[in-house]
């Protein structure tokens, strides 16, 4: 079983990173997220690897898991937490 480190993670995870992890779990794709943010879907691509490595998971069910379990994202609400 994978250990975490919550406050290290989250600290580590830029805010475009926190925002992108948000509208993950509201079920957007790629393309989706990259016309909600005016970002090329390249750009969104390299954003979810970078989480991905941050959050050390290999999909994106790992990095909504990580999400919640990091508090990250809150369940109640499906928003970022400060």
């Amino acid at each position: 079983m994978k250990t975490t480190q919550f406050h290290s993670t989250k600290t580590l995870l830029t805010s475009r990173e926190q925002e992108i992890i948000r509208l993950i779990t509201q079920e957007y794709s790629t393309k989706e997220i990259a016309q909600q943010l005016y970002l090329s879907f390249e750009t969104v691509k390299s954003h979810r690897h970078s989480i991905m490595t941050k959050l050390n998971v290999k999909n994106v069910a790992g990095i909504v898991r990580e999400a919640f379990l990091q508090n990250i994202i809150s369940l109640n609400t499906n928003y970022l937490i400060a």
